[in-house]
């Protein structure tokens, strides 16, 4: 029979030791309370007298106490190590959303006000998301002053991630930021994805901006005004409103003006990217040091309903911790059982002490 836990068979052996090591140091400490209570014991009465003023006392009468005790705390760490063996089948639906991340890669990105960087803390954003949309094809595109599909929408998120890891400044190559171009490129996609299929499947399909928002070029809100029918948008900033300085990369600076200073302030412009989620009716978030943007960003693309892909039977490993569980409780309700029938058992000694004939009397016999 094969028995599995909540953490991995490799660790075992270590969740063992720890175990061990714990229920002995629990013993001693139960050795240490019992000897402390003997000891306040004798402060009123002499350990070779007990045995006369207190009849029927016997020391060993409360060794069960303590294994039980010891017992019950061991099946509760079994308990909460989650045990699993057997094997049941479930039905599952499956469901596919097609998620196009839309990801800024322009030189003011670069800005090391979140850090890294913005570009290299916005990838991991993406790539924790990615990890918790295991059934939908996400896609990726990449803009600056231009915007290109770097990858197509897909179900293989290895490659996904491994076309957002090489998406930078140099991917597109064109100096500036255009939001516009962003997402009239995801239009244009969903468009094509819909043409074979004949439907409006808007409640399939969400678009992740990821951006400062400092839009150079083009009218990004009228943009989402227009996609809003193909898709939602979700919009998470990326930077601090009070800005960084950045310098423009040595590629970029033969591009540039004339006298054009290459050391400039970013800052993040939320009013830009909220206008455009509004437009398109989904979201915005600021991306923070804790998880919440990709909690929030996950709830909002589980409300859309996805198309199904088929149903499936799943074989999984049963929990069974409610066994060990039921003896723990089952050790610690003994414990409360012995310790109510102890002076039953005293008594009872009592009877059997008071029954027998004096140790003198026999040894005339």
């Amino acid at each position: 029979m094969n028995v599995e836990f909540a953490f991995p068979t490799s660790q075992i052996p270590l969740w063992l030791l720890f175990l061990a090591v714990s229920l002995a140091l629990f013993w001693a400490a139960l050795r240490l309370l019992e000897q402390r209570r003997s000891q306040r014991l004798g402060e009123f009465v002499d350990a070779m007298l007990a045995s006369r003023l207190l009849v029927g006392y016997d020391a060993r009468v409360r060794r069960p106490l303590g294994w039980f005790t010891l017992a019950g705390f061991l099946f509760l760490a079994v308990a909460l190590a989650q045990p699993r063996w057997g094997e049941t089948e479930v039905e599952v639906t499956r469901h596919s959303r097609d998620i196009l991340v839309v990801l800024d890669v322009s030189p003011s990105m670069l800005a090391e006000d979140v850090k890294p960087n913005r570009l290299d803390w916005a990838r991991q954003r993406v790539a924790m998301l990615a990890d918790k949309l295991p059934g939908d094809r996400l896609g990726l595109i990449a803009f600056s002053g231009s915007a290109d599909l770097v990858c197509p929408l897909t179900h293989d998120h290895s490659y996904f991630k491994a076309i957002l890891r090489g998406a930078d400044p140099t991917t597109i190559g064109v100096a500036g930021t255009n939001i516009e171009e962003a997402l009239a490129t995801a239009q244009r996609v969903f468009e094509d994805e819909q043409q074979p299929r004949g439907a409006n499947v808007v409640h399939e399909r969400a678009v992740l901006l990821i951006s400062d928002g400092e839009e150079v070029s083009g009218n990004a809100v009228r943009a989402a005004e227009q996609l809003r029918e193909q898709a939602r948008i979700y919009a998470m900033g990326i930077g601090d409103p009070d800005g960084a300085e950045i310098t423009a990369p040595e590629w970029l600076a033969d591009s540039m003006a004339p006298g054009a200073p290459r050391t400039r302030v970013s800052r993040l412009d939320e009013e830009t990217l909220i206008q455009i989620a509004t437009a398109a009716r989904g979201g915005y978030v600021r991306s923070g040091y804790d998880r919440s943007d990709i909690e929030y960003i996950h709830r909002r693309l589980m409300t859309h309903e996805g198309r199904t892909l088929g149903e499936e039977t799943l074989s999984r490993t049963e929990h069974r911790y409610q066994w060990p569980l039921l003896a723990a409780l089952m050790c610690f309700a003994g414990e409360g059982v012995w310790l109510a029938a102890m002076p039953w058992l005293r008594a009872r000694r009592m009877r059997r002490e008071a029954a027998a004939p004096p140790q003198g009397a026999r040894d005339y016999v």
